[in-house]
């Protein structure tokens, strides 16, 4: 007789978004926002910033959009071209309203590192302008914006590439409280429908 050993696994989800959020999402899903001033390149969600990392929070406001956002401090150094550390924050907000404000990026104040930690879920982008190219992360809760000015960005897949689906549909007739009730020692037929 052949014992086959098991081990439970238990999957916790990192985060869960609403129906409104998974919206949102597809909506901007393989799409760069273009209202001829500005360029937005949506790239991959992102849920935790990583340890380490100062940020300064931003609103993004510009025709046909708008959205909660952050920026990396080492991202403003390089836009700005020196070390703020030592600079007043007032006279950050100033230089980051002086650059960035005529392209519809505004300064809202630094996050606390403890904060940074707990970010909300963001779609990290590509944003440029006529002079600046930088990497922003937008909170994807906030998002609002113009359809119209989506377009789809060209595949980046070859073109010889073969899919293979292969998909075996089933029934239950366990309940979900059922099925997350179920031990190592239960035995599930599971059989093509």
């Amino acid at each position: 007789m052949n014992i086959m050993k098991y081990d439970a696994v238990n999957i916790i989800p990192s985060c869960t978004i609403s129906n409104e959020v998974a919206s949102k999402v597809n909506l901007v899903a393989g799409t760069r926002f273009d209202n001829q001033a500005i360029n937005i390149d949506f790239r991959q969600l992102k849920l935790n910033s990583g340890e380490g990392q100062d940020w300064i929070e931003i609103s993004l406001v510009h025709m046909g959009v708008e959205a909660k956002g952050y920026l990396q401090v080492a991202e403003i150094e390089r836009l700005l071209g020196l070390e703020i550390k030592h600079l007043d924050k007032e006279y950050i907000a100033y230089l980051i309203t002086q650059n960035l404000a005529p392209h519809g990026v505004h300064y809202v104040g630094f996050v606390d590192q403890t904060d940074s930690l707990n970010l909300p879920l963001r779609i990290v982008t590509i944003f440029e302008c006529e002079r600046i190219t930088t990497t922003l992360y937008l909170d994807v809760e906030s998002i609002n914006i113009d359809g119209d000015c989506l377009e789809p960005k060209p595949q980046a897949l070859p073109g010889d590439l073969k899919l293979t689906v292969s998909w075996t549909p089933f029934e239950t007739a366990l309940t979900t409280h059922e099925l997350s009730a179920l031990s190592t020692d239960d035995v599930v037929i599971v059989y093509p429908k």
